[in-house]
Order: C-alpha cells, then structure tokens, then sequence
C-alpha cells in the first residue's frame, strides 16, 4: 500500500483524483471559514451595492440580500455533502448524471465561472493593491494574481488554514464599516430613502441567489478530504452557515455604500470604502487584499481541476502529475489576468451580466446534480466508474442533457439581462424569475426521465481502499 501523497504541512499532491481514507482529515467547522472568506469579499459587496444601482432603495436592499442568500446558500451547500462521501472533486461527480463525455459541457461552463470569477476578483484586488502600494491598477492585478496562482499550486490544505486569518479579518473590517455607516450622519442618507419597487426588489434576490448559486461547482472540492464518517448535517451547516453570513454580511454593506457614495462607489469602490475608514483605511485595504485572495485561489484551484478534467477525458489518460497541475494553475492565472486587463474600464456592467448570464446555465446543472444526488442514486456511487469512459455511466446521459436544454429554454421568456429581455419578464416590469423556474424544471424533468430509465436501481460498488482506483492514484 503506497503512503499518502501529502501530509498536513506539505503542498497538496492530488488533483482530479480520488482521496483514499488514510489521506482523509480535518474538521467540517473549517467550511465555516473557507465559506465565509469567500463570501466576504469586495465582489459579494459590490453585488450589494448593484442592489441599489439598479433600483432598490438600501433598507429593502437588506430582505432582498437576506431572501436571495438564505434560498441559493441553502441548494448550494446541499452539494458540500458530497465531498467526504465521494472523495472527488465536484465536477468529476456530473459525470454520473451526463457521462463521462458528457460531463465535459458543465465542465466548461465551470471553468468559465471559474476564470470570470478571478478576473473580477483581480479587478478589485488589483485596486486595493494600486492603493495600499501606490501602483497602476493592472499591476496591481498582475502582483494579486502571482499570489492568487502560489497559494493555488500550495493546495487544499494551505487554502483552508488561509481562510482562517482571511474571515476574521474581513469580519472585524466589514463589521467596523457598517458601524461607521449607521453610526454617523451618513445613517440619515440611508434612511431617507424607504421607497419599494417589486421588480428590483425581484432582481435583487436573483443576484444575491446567483451569487450563491455559482460557487456550486466549487463546495465538494474543500469538503472532499474530509472523513467518509463526517456528519452530513455538519458538512452542509457549517458550509451554509459561512456563506450565508459572510455574504449578507458584505452585501449589506454594499448597498449601504452605493446609497452614500453613488457615483463615487459605482467608480472606484475600493477607494470609496477605505476613504469611509479615515485612518483605518490600511485595514480596509488589507482586507479587500486578503477576502479576494481567498476567493481568487478558490477559483483558480477549481479552474484547473476543470481545465485538468477535460483535458484527461479528451486526451484518454487520467494521471495528473505535480508539475502539470502547477502548469493547469498557470494557465488558469493567464487567462484571468489578460480579462481583467481587458474588462477594468467597465467593470460593474460587465460583472453584472456575468452574473445574470451564469444564473441561466448553472441553476439547471445543480438541480440535476441534486436530484441525482438525494432523490434518484441515494448517496450511492461507484467511484470508480466515474474515472472510466466506458464504465457504467456511459459516456453520453442523453437523459441529463434533455432536462438540461430544456431548463435552459424554459427561462428564456422570463430572462432579464442587458444582452436580452424576455417578454414575462417585460410585462413584469423587469422581475427576474428565469433561475427559479429553470431549477425546478431541470430537478423535475430529470428526475422523471431517469424513474423511467431505471436509474438508480442498479447496485453502486463500495468504494474499497484496495480497489483498483486506489492503486492507480495512490502511487
């Protein structure tokens, strides 16, 4: 029996594969912080402050955010469950309900929610180092990324610990800014303004509701070294719990800092917040530095899972080595940081058709890796199938991909982007519902399609450290 691949101060050896039970450690509280380092970040608050852009007033900004994040945080960490169970990347897992071929088209769609995620996310960490460095704003997004891609090849183990320090931090700043917020003059801009309007307030929750939808190709890949024996309830609280908070949390502050600064957030929100700070800006500065670094590595990591994913289903072989994991990191990091370059002049606009646009394609994909998940296989997997074309879950589920298209059809009258207004939507005046109804007609359709097939009906084999998966991967 080959030796675990890395131990708990080393840089993480594993890519794609399977995580054998003697590599299994560590504690699900720890997604408290993963999740709430990611969630409390400059990008959930500039989502905040998009609330009021586009029509809301602060204070009913506030249920909008709490609505949106409790819904989307709620499905999203339903997909945390499936880590210590499975032991896989979350990605790999779609390959059970689309094929192992089929599988490639979510995979794609991550990897660009991956990639978007980090360009926008070196925006802003770009802008926070232009300040507390005196540098150009791309520099700063070049320097932002070479951090983002070290603390990525470092690995799971590293991220974790990171997130610690990054969520305390991001809490105590986020914390002090709302304090500054409400406890000064400039509480009376906020509450001078209580109007209400049913279409933003609409479109509000579908932000904060995508916001948390698209981290869901992420949640298995930091919950999938922990023991098989971790409490299921445990593993999906403590990820809701981070999420949930950390972003509602920043996105009230947002929408707070839009309603004062206006024009002045809307172009230069890093700025715009240290400024609030006075003399405590340093701190802001290092916490927007820190929270974007988290999330940056979260998607830089995922991204090259993707990217390595695909890759080995096309090129029909299955071993990633160290020094090509480092290189699928790289390539991430390039791509990033040439967007960002590109999209810094007009950032908002674009990050909230990014958005929008993500909503209408990964909701469907959830749904039906859920329902797959809890209502049609049970928990129940061969593991090792997932990493064999022509292994029991086929290469192609014409099944999944039925349910997919036709979700992602179905929202199109109800959509409401800048690219395209659906007529629902129109009459509506704007209300954006398109995520919702996709997620219930992909979980609905699939789940019907496969009790017809007899899917999930067949035995799952146990996944044994002696298998010939292990052997492959432990070496």
């Amino acid at each position: 029996m080959a030796t675990p691949t890395a131990g708990p101060k080393t840089m993480e050896l594993r890519s794609i594969d399977w995580i054998p039970p003697k590599e299994r450690h560590g504690s699900p509280v720890s997604l408290f912080f993963l999740w709430f380092a990611a969630n409390s970040s400059i990008t959930a608050l500039v989502t905040g402050g998009l609330f009021v852009l586009l029509g809301n007033s602060a204070l009913w900004s506030i249920p909008a955010i709490i609505i949106g994040n409790l819904i989307g945080g709620f499905i999203t960490a339903l997909h945390s469950a499936q880590g210590p169970q499975l032991g896989v990347p979350q990605m790999i897992q779609s390959r059970a309900q689309f094929g192992y071929y089929g599988a490639i088209l979510p995979l794609v769609l991550a990897l660009i929610i991956y990639i978007g995620f980090y360009a926008t996310g070196l925006v802003l960490g770009g802008q926070a180092l232009a300040t507390l460095l005196h540098v150009s704003v791309r520099f700063g997004a070049v320097i932002f990324a070479v951090f983002s891609t070290v603390l990525a090849i470092a690995g799971y183990k590293w991220i974790h610990k990171f997130s610690h320090a990054a969520s305390v931090l991001s809490g105590i700043v986020f914390v002090l800014l709302l304090i500054i917020i409400l406890g000064g003059p400039m509480r009376s801009d906020i509450t001078a303004n209580t109007s209400f309007a049913l279409a933003p307030f609409i479109l509000g929750i579908s932000l904060s509701a995508s916001w948390q939808l698209t981290f869901g190709p992420y949640i298995a890949d930091y919950s999938r070294y922990l023991p098989e024996s971790t409490s299921q309830k445990s593993t999906i609280g403590w990820t809701f719990a981070g999420s949930f908070v950390g972003a509602t949390l920043a996105m009230t502050v947002g929408a707070f800092a839009a309603q004062i600064g206006g024009d002045a957030f809307s172009e230069h929100q890093v700025g715009f917040l240290s400024g609030l700070a006075g003399s405590f800006f340093w701190l802001v500065l290092l916490a927007v530095v820190v929270g974007k670094l988290t999330g940056n590595t979260l998607s830089s990591y995922g991204g090259f899972m993707s990217l390595a994913t695909i890759v080995t289903a096309v090129a029909r072989h299955e071993v990633i080595k160290p020094r090509a994991r480092s290189i699928y990191v790289l390539i991430i990091s390039l791509f990033a940081v040439v967007i960002a370059l590109l999209a810094s002049d007009n950032f908002v606009a674009v990050f909230t058709d990014f958005l929008m646009f993500l909503l209408y394609f990964m909701t469907p994909w959830s749904a039906i890796n859920l329902v797959d998940y809890y209502l049609v296989r049970h928990k129940k997997y061969d593991v090792d199938a997932l990493f064999q074309r022509n292994g029991p879950y086929g290469t192609i589920n014409k099944g999944a991909f039925v349910a997919y298209f036709a979700a992602v059809l179905v929202q199109i009258p109800f959509m409401n982007s800048s690219l395209y207004v659906g007529p629902v939507a129109n009459l509506f005046g704007g209300a954006e519902i398109a995520w919702l109804i996709g997620l219930v007609v992909a979980g609905g359709l699939y789940l019907l399609i496969a009790r017809i097939k007899g899917v999930g009906r067949e035995p799952a084999s146990s996944d044994d450290v002696s298998s010939p998966h292990y052997e492959r991967y432990a070496q």
